[in-house]
This record gives structure tokens, C-alpha cells and sequence, in this order.
């Protein structure tokens, strides 16, 4: 396979992971401001299916055409329904990648960013509440990444929908830190207790708690 279908296919694997990793807390901040982690995802895929559809399932787009389904997959729809129609999309999208040509995927090297750095953003909802560590971004993009950055033209890629300015990263930092930091995110972040959100167990859970509690407060034989 070419490095393009390749780094796409593993771009959709990352960002999968990390979304089915995230289930529980889809209410939680990401590193994009004023996004939640679920609307990180239905961003990337809204983005994917304008994108990646018009590249590999057959959806013939305008030029800054906004697809109907960026539109409708953005909008309208619970934090579940958003995974769902993530899976459901990633699934179309990775078997049409095993099958295109590998002329295809010329146009998805910045769709395929998108979803790695949107990858990051999840992780850290969970590395702010300490529950995670920063992501490592895989090999193979991050030779890509960084080649990207040192040819760069810093005039068109800083600005609304693209890249916030350049954050200083630690003296530290990793190859992968140092990336987000370029890319305008806060690279660490430390343990921080979310008092605004607090913890709501359903009625299951509740039941289940005070049955664990009485379990462990139950007297057992000595041995």
C-alpha cells in the first residue's frame, strides 16, 4: 500500500481509539476551546464525510462546498449519536481506503491531520482530569507532521479553523508536545478537578454502589 492510504488508514484507527476510549466522558472539555469531546467528534466527521467522501466513496463536492452531511452529522444530534454516526462513517471509509487507487488519497494528507491532532484533543479531556497521559502521535505521522511544519507558510496557516499561534513548549517536551505546541495547544496540563461537573450516577450505578458498599462493610470468615 502507499504511505498516503497507509497513514489514512491509521489516522482512522487513532481516531477510533481514542473516541471509544473517551465514551464515558464525551461531556468533558477537549484541548479545543469551547468544544466539548463530543463535538470534537462530530467535527471529524463532518469533516471526513465531506473529505474523505468525496475522495473515496464517490461524493462529488464543489470547491468550499459544505456537504449536507458536515451539516446534518454537526448538528442536531446527542453525545451517543455522535459515536455512532462516527462509527458508522469510519467503518465506510476504512473499507473504501483497502479498495481506492492509491491516486485517491493525493487529496486527504490534511484530512488524515485532522483526525491524529483531533486524536490529541480527546486524550487531553482525559489527561485533565488525570485520568491519562499525553498522546504519542505514531511514527510515521509524526515524520509527516514535521516535515509539514518546517514548510509551513506561517502567514496562511495561523487564524480561525486552522492553527492558533505557537504555544512555548517545555524544555522537555517530546517530539509529540512540541508538534501540539506549533500547532497552538497548550502541550501539558496538569491534574485539574472539575467541580462544575460533578459526578451524576444513574440509578443502575447508584444501586450498584450501595450493593458494593454493603459487600465490603459485610463481616467475613477468618482465615
Amino acid at each position: 500500500m502507499s504511505n498516503a492510504r497507509e497513514r489514512y488508514l491509521q489516522a482512522l484507527d487513532l481516531f477510533s481509539a481514542e473516541t471509544r476510549a473517551a465514551a464515558d466522558r464525551l461531556g468533558l472539555p477537549s484541548a479545543c476551546s469551547e468544544w466539548s469531546i463530543a463535538d470534537v467528534v462530530r467535527h471529524v466527521t463532518g469533516v471526513q464525510a465531506e473529505h474523505g467522501g468525496a475522495a473515496l466513496l464517490g461524493r462529488a463536492l464543489g470547491v468550499h462546498d459544505r456537504s449536507a452531511d458536515h451539516q446534518s452529522i454537526t448538528t442536531g444530534s446527542s453525545d451517543w449519536e455522535a459515536v455512532e454516526a462516527w462509527e458508522q462513517l469510519s467503518a465506510r471509509l476504512r473499507a473504501a481506503a483497502h479498495a481506492a487507487a492509491d491516486a485517491d488519497f493525493s487529496s486527504l494528507s490534511l484530512a488524515g491531520l485532522d483526525m491524529v491532532m483531533h486524536a490529541w484533543d480527546i486524550r487531553w479531556g482525559a489527561v485533565r482530569v488525570g485520568l491519562a497521559s499525553n498522546l504519542e502521535f505514531p511514527a510515521e505521522w509524526l515524520e509527516w507532521m514535521e516535515e509539514y511544519r518546517d514548510r509551513a507558510d506561517e502567514g496562511s496557516i495561523r487564524g480561525p479553523g486552522i492553527f492558533q499561534p505557537a504555544v512555548e513548549p517545555p524544555a522537555d517536551a517530546t517530539r509529540s508536545e512540541r508538534f501540539a505546541a506549533w500547532s497552538g495547544r497548550v502541550p501539558r496540563v496538569a491534574y485539574v478537578p472539575l467541580p462544575e461537573h460533578p459526578a451524576t450516577p444513574s440509578g443502575a450505578s447508584a444501586a450498584s454502589g450501595v450493593s458494593a458498599a454493603s459487600a465490603a462493610s459485610a463481616p467475613t470468615d477468618a482465615t
